[in-house]
């Protein structure tokens, strides 16, 4: 019998949609429920999962603009309201390796999405001077996050999930099995 059970520990929206940016004019499907793709996957393979808070919408609420990674840098507070929330996800992460003998729980992957201004792993999208976007920084959620999983001796693989290509996740995440 294996002695060890993976998790994956999800952005929330990727559980529960509602609580994304609400996109008028796209299909009802993409604001409601949750990423399929990732739920087959784990139930697949017996894989955990772990679900992180929602950054914009326990500061922002819905509905909410839009906004881009320089706009929620600037928002008073919401940097700081980030960094707590990372804190938070990392004493639950540390508790939960810490007092798991058998079976012995790790994490198999962090999945954040893709343009987030909050929870994008290489892609949040931010507006420069000339008003070109640039897409290859960290969301201010996933900063925090990785800052405080490597003071804390943490480590995981960090991938992302695009809603517009939704099956590109369960490639990645074959690869880590």
């Amino acid at each position: 019998m294996n002695s060890s059970s993976r998790i994956l520990v999800l952005s929330h929206c990727l559980l529960n949609k509602s609580t994304r940016w609400w996109q008028n004019g796209k299909p009802i499907e993409r604001n409601i429920g949750l990423a399929k793709e990732i739920i087959e996957f784990a139930l697949g393979h017996n894989i955990g999962i772990i679900q992180m808070p929602c950054p914009e919408f326990t500061f922002c609420g819905n509905p909410r603009p839009s906004r881009t990674k320089d706009e929620y840098e600037m928002l008073p507070g919401f940097n700081e309201h980030c960094d707590k929330l990372a804190g938070i996800v990392i004493e639950q992460l540390k508790t939960l390796i810490k007092m798991s003998k058998k079976p012995q729980i790790q994490i198999l992957a962090i999945v954040g999405v893709r343009r987030s201004p909050s929870c994008a792993v290489n892609s949040a999208i931010k507006v420069m001077d000339d008003g070109v976007r640039s897409y290859g920084e960290k969301g201010i959620f996933t900063s925090a996050l990785e800052r405080k999983m490597l003071r804390e001796g943490l480590s995981a693989t960090f991938l992302e999930f695009d809603f517009d290509n939704p099956n590109e996740i369960v490639v990645e995440l074959e690869r880590l099995l």
